[in-house]
């Protein structure tokens, strides 16, 4: 496969051994399944399948579906799509597959995006383990107070709570990235936030001058006065920042605002 196109797709391919180690951090119990995301050549894919439990992968480069279609054919227990992961239809896949776990060495250009789109449905999972670059999970694990807080932290802390599991440097994969990776672990909250999507607009304005008050960050929304007597309902500090609330505080301070 020639480098524009694992540049264009984002493709480094895991080494065996660690693909093996990533396998047996899923919890999978008799009867499970899985969707796994950006399958590249299987490296994941063969140990999953070693355990028995049915693999559908989604893959949107067409060399890497021949080659998997050629190197799986003699399982029954492999199925594959030729098709964007951002635009497969997750929450008609569920459908059909109840309750599977979400798998994948996801593309670094797109990581964000798919744990985006998968966030409202992982309630229908098991979870997902993924792995991204080390520097992003640091943000999809991270929690209130802490540097690598911000709108896809709260975005993912709504419907997950996430565990990094494993750090993985570069030479555990060809071609070599320049940065290191990790594995996480998302698991369903058993209660998601419920919030409107524009409670998520809201997150993201919050956040957008990060190291300012939130006063200063929502004045984009609301009139300054407006958000401090908000602040003031919810029992927080006029000096409050975005970085020092959780998910359900920010919650319960757009739901004050929203009401004035």
């Amino acid at each position: 496969m020639d480098r524009d196109r694992r540049r264009r797709f984002g493709q480094n391919f895991l080494d065996v051994e660690t693909a093996n180690l990533l396998a047996s951090d899923i919890p999978l119990s008799a009867g499970d399944s899985i969707l796994e995301i950006g399958p590249g050549h299987g490296s994941l894919t063969e140990p999953l399948l070693a355990q028995g439990v049915p693999v559908t992968a989604v893959e949107i480069d067409e060399e890497c579906v021949a080659y998997l279609k050629d190197k799986f054919a003699g399982y029954s227990n492999f199925h594959i799509v030729n098709q964007d992961i951002l635009r497969f239809p997750i929450d008609e896949w569920l459908k059909e597959n109840p309750k599977p776990w979400l798998a994948g060495n996801l593309p670094y250009n797109i990581s964000t995006g798919i744990v985006a789109k998968v966030m409202p449905l992982l309630k229908k999972t098991h979870g997902f383990m993924c792995m991204v670059q080390y520097e992003v999970a640091e943000r999809f694990c991270a929690e209130p107070h802490s540097r690598n807080y911000g709108s896809l932290s709260v975005w993912i802390r709504a419907h997950a709570t996430g565990k990094m599991l494993r750090k993985i440097g570069p030479e555990h994969f060809t071609p070599k990235p320049n940065v290191d990776s990790a594995t996480v672990l998302l698991t369903p909250r058993p209660d998601p936030l419920d919030a409107p999507l524009d409670f998520f607009d809201f997150v993201q304005d919050a956040f957008s001058q990060k190291r300012k008050v939130i006063t200063n960050s929502l004045s984009c929304r609301y009139e300054k006065a407006k958000i401090a007597q908000a602040l003031e309902r919810c029992e927080f500090a006029p000096t409050t920042r975005a970085e020092e609330l959780s998910p359900e505080e920010l919650l319960k301070l757009y739901e004050v605002l929203k009401s004035n």
